[in-house]
Formats: structure tokens, sequence, C-alpha cells
């Protein structure tokens, strides 16, 4: 039974064609890592009020 294969990297062009469809919803996105799961981008243009609650509990029955 032959073994399965591992994941394989995106190619260059994979990678530069991901990052042109992303720069063109989001002008500020940047490549944030490359892996066996494709490309991660970051957005760093969010507002501040965002990265304040960002990782935090919220609940809107709260008050």
């Amino acid at each position: 039974m032959p073994s399965p294969r591992s994941p394989s990297m995106p190619t260059e062009r994979q990678i530069k064609e991901a990052y042109r469809v992303a720069r063109e919803l989001c002008p500020g996105a940047r490549i944030k890592g490359v892996g066996p799961e494709g490309v991660v981008f970051d957005y760093p243009d969010r507002d501040e009020a965002n990265h304040k609650w960002e990782g935090q509990p919220f609940s809107g029955d709260a008050a």
C-alpha cells in the first residue's frame, strides 16, 4: 500500500496570484506566511478599535 503524499508548498506563480487577488480586495494586505496549507495574509489596516477587542470575550447581552 503506497504511503499518502505529503502536502506540497504553493508554487511561486500561485503565491504571486494569491497576493495579487488579496491586494485587489484589501490594498494593505501582506503575506504573513507560506506553507503546505497555502498563503496566509495579514491585514494591518484594521482600525484601532478592532485591535482593542481582538481575542477578548464579547457578549451583546452584557451591560
